[in-house]
């Protein structure tokens, strides 16, 4: 009987606590609190905070803004929202809480400050936050493609290609609380030819990293032998909590640089080969052209030399021609000689006549003029007849 009173007082007692929980609210100004819904109310890193409040229904449909602020009043995010139709403002997992430890102040604001309400919140980690780095979250890629890695008893080994930028990405986590948000994460590497190099980053809300490198090539020359060793160490901190894990990575030629080189090589020589071909298509035209015009040429040249033998034989022809035409006119001129002697021989006689007939003249002076007329015409008679013979002669030339 005692058990069963204590069983149904525990039972009050818990149903108490849960009425009393689920109706705790918070107001401010005019804005009532839902979520968080107590003054400085617990929430740890990396968790994040769902916004529920109450403004007056008369803003219905107005904008609203959240602020969040750091520990040192500084402003963390600003998220934009509106006022549903009941007044309400409702924003599921508003904001992630990053490692800043703190007492932190959300406000909420309808535009023109006509409701403001600020509620405070405490940001901390759990009592116990042992940090892991989980193997099924770690990976590796180097220009996109995915690489080998593995995750054993805090070694960490991968095989990269050299020549590449290497990413590798992963997710810390807390065992209680699970994805860290802002916990410190530092890759250091011993590289050859470049030395010691430490990348450091902080993770994300989600708790993700991701750092880069490169990993230079050593030789240009591809030989199983021009592999080599990188090795280093992976450090993740986060408040007073560190875990640090030991990184060999082996750097081998990389094979599908040479591919893609070669690859390159073939696309450039098939596109000087198909150039090359449409020249030779080009030429071979051109040259086929030739041939033609050759023929063309050739046969016009055949024509030619039948004309020029044609010409040859009138040429023949004419040069017996022009040998006959010579020795006739040798003969003519030989004839015009012999005349011009006669033509001078009858001046002379003509001379003679006119000295004789100027002798005539006086001496028949004093004779009647009948027998003058009748001496004058026969000496005209003889002048025609001379004349005569002279043109005869020159018409003979």
């Amino acid at each position: 009987m005692v058990v069963k009173k204590t069983f149904v007082l525990s039972t009050l007692i818990l149903i108490s606590v849960v009425a009393l929980v689920s109706t705790a609210v918070y107001t401010s100004g005019n804005v009532t609190f839902y979520s968080p819904s107590v003054n400085n109310q617990i929430y740890y890193v990396g968790k994040s905070v769902t916004i529920d409040a109450v403004v007056p229904q008369q803003f219905a449909g107005q904008g609203a803004v959240i602020n969040l602020f750091f520990p040192n009043s500084t402003l963390a995010a600003s998220i934009p929202t509106t006022v549903n139709a009941t007044g309400g403002i409702y924003v599921p997992n508003a904001y992630t809480f990053p490692h800043v430890i703190g007492i932190w102040q959300i406000t909420v604001e309808v535009t023109g400050g006509v409701a403001v309400g600020t509620i405070d919140v405490n940001v901390t980690t759990p009592a116990v936050a042992p940090i892991i780095l989980t193997l099924q979250n770690l990976a590796m890629y180097e220009n996109t493609y995915p690489q080998f890695i593995e995750f054993a008893n805090g070694i960490i080994t991968s095989v990269v290609m050299q020549n590449g930028t290497v990413n590798i990405m992963g997710y810390v986590y807390n065992s209680t609380v699970g994805p860290l948000s802002g916990a410190t994460v530092s890759l250091t590497l011993n590289i050859p030819t470049v030395g010691t190099k430490t990348l450091s980053t902080t993770t994300a809300s989600n708790g993700s990293f991701m750092l880069s490198f490169q990993v230079p090539q050593l030789s240009t020359t591809l030989t199983l032998i021009s592999s080599y060793l990188i090795s280093g160490s992976l450090t993740v901190s986060y408040g007073v909590h560190t875990v640090t894990y030991n990184v060999f990575i082996t750097a081998i030629p990389n094979y599908l640089s040479v591919i893609n080189a070669l690859n390159n090589e073939v696309s450039t020589l098939r596109s000087e080969i198909s150039s090359l071909n449409s020249t030779i298509a080009s030429l071979n035209k051109s040259l086929a052209n030739a041939n033609t015009q050759i023929s063309n040429l050739q046969s016009e040249i055949t024509t030619l030399n039948s004309e020029i033998g044609k010409l040859n034989s009138t040429v023949g022809s004419l040069s017996t021609q022009l040998s006959s035409l010579s020795s006739q006119y040798n003969t003519l001129s030989s004839q015009v000689t012999a005349l011009n002697g006669k033509i001078s021989n009858l001046s002379t006689s003509l001379s003679t006549l006119n000295g004789e007939v100027a002798s005539l003249r006086s001496t028949v002076s004093s004779l009647t003029t009948i027998a003058y007329g009748g001496i004058i015409a026969g000496i005209i008679g003889l002048i025609v007849a001379i004349v005569a013979i002279v043109l005869v002669m020159r018409r003979i030339s």
